[in-house]
């Protein structure tokens, strides 16, 4: 203790931590209907094709689809739901994707990935799933669907054809010891990156085999997001780091900075080089900068939710968290 001690005043070890810091950052209080009793968010994301935040509503049965610009908020119904007292994040839909015009739902309650078409509103197509699902994706140089099922730690794959009639076909299993957990896509690499327990792995698109296993350094691993022109994953870990891997080097280790415990879902803005990671044990959220050379510094904190464990950033430079026990969003604009 005393040798590492000295190696830290000498300048030999030099580990950052995130210091609090004043910021502007409010948040406008974005009400869910149906989630007076709480919704047990787990999922959201961003597409730049429709536009749209798209909002899984856990126990409601509705997929929320928010416009970033006006605010306006449209639901798509016909899920699976339950009573508002069952709120937690594996009850009725709890993670959404999109990709060439269709939406695609993961459904807890009836165990099955659908299609919707949002233009219409209405399911055009559905597949049994394999295992309890978490996550999904959309892959799009092989029109795939990639599934999360942690709990039989494995990845389903789907081959998505659109059409007169939109179908799915199951086409492969991967065995992911130790995970998956969370799931981000590179097409300019032609990668996936998921996390295994106190690891990271990189998965080609195409061969769907795991081509690189490497110790991501976290006592838990959480999320992740990715910069793809950069080449750089972002890994948060559950006792409060965030850390950045150099993907064209070899996975190694940029930066790390520490922040609050409690991290899950994490979130990344291209435009800004911003990350964004929440804490639901200390309720906030961290807005961090990202370099050229993807080193990370905070920029500024806000308060938020207790259990806010989901975020997303949107074109217009919004951020978007999650509050479960509120069924509602907190909404930022991030003007740094």
């Amino acid at each position: 203790m005393i040798f590492f001690l000295i190696l830290m005043l000498v300048g030999i070890i030099n580990p950052v931590f995130a210091q609090p810091s004043d910021s502007s950052l409010k948040a406008t209080t974005v009400a869910i209907p149906g989630g007076e009793g709480g919704i047990g968010f787990d999922d959201m994301t961003f597409s730049s094709s429709l536009h749209k935040v798209l909002v899984p509503a856990g126990h409601t049965g509705k997929l929320y689809l928010i416009d970033p610009v006006t605010y306006a908020m449209t639901s798509i119904g016909g899920f699976s739901s339950s009573a508002a007292n069952q709120k937690g994040h594996d009850i009725g839909i709890t993670s959404a994707d999109e990709g060439e015009g269709y939406l695609f739902v993961l459904d807890h309650g009836r165990h099955e990935l659908a299609v919707v078409d949002p233009k219409s509103s209405n399911q055009v197509g559905a597949a049994p799933l394999a295992g309890d699902s978490d996550y999904v994706r959309y892959v799009g140089v092989n029109h795939e669907l990639w599934v999360t099922e942690p709990h039989n730690k494995q990845l389903e794959i789907f081959r998505f054809s659109a059409g007169a009639h939109p179908a799915l076909k199951p086409v492969a299993l991967i065995s992911v010891s130790g995970g998956p957990e969370s799931l981000v896509v590179d097409h300019i690499l032609g990668r996936a990156y998921t996390n295994l327990g106190p690891q990271a792995a990189a998965i080609d698109l195409r061969s769907h085999v795991i081509v690189s296993v490497w110790a991501n350094e976290c006592e838990k691993s959480r999320g992740n997001a990715i910069d793809e022109q950069k080449g750089f994953l972002f890994v948060s870990c559950a006792e409060g780091k965030a850390l950045v891997f150099d993907l064209k080097q070899n996975n190694k280790k940029i930066s790390e900075l520490m922040t609050d415990p409690g991290a899950d879902m994490i979130s990344y803005n291209p435009k800004l080089s911003h990350l964004y990671f929440t804490s639901g044990k200390n309720a906030t959220l961290s807005v961090l900068g990202v370099s050229a050379q993807g080193k990370i510094s905070l920029l500024g904190k806000a308060q938020a939710d207790k259990r806010a464990h989901c975020v997303v950033g949107d074109d217009q430079n919004n951020i978007w968290v999650c509050d479960p026990p509120g069924g509602r969003l907190l909404r930022y604009k991030d003007a740094f």
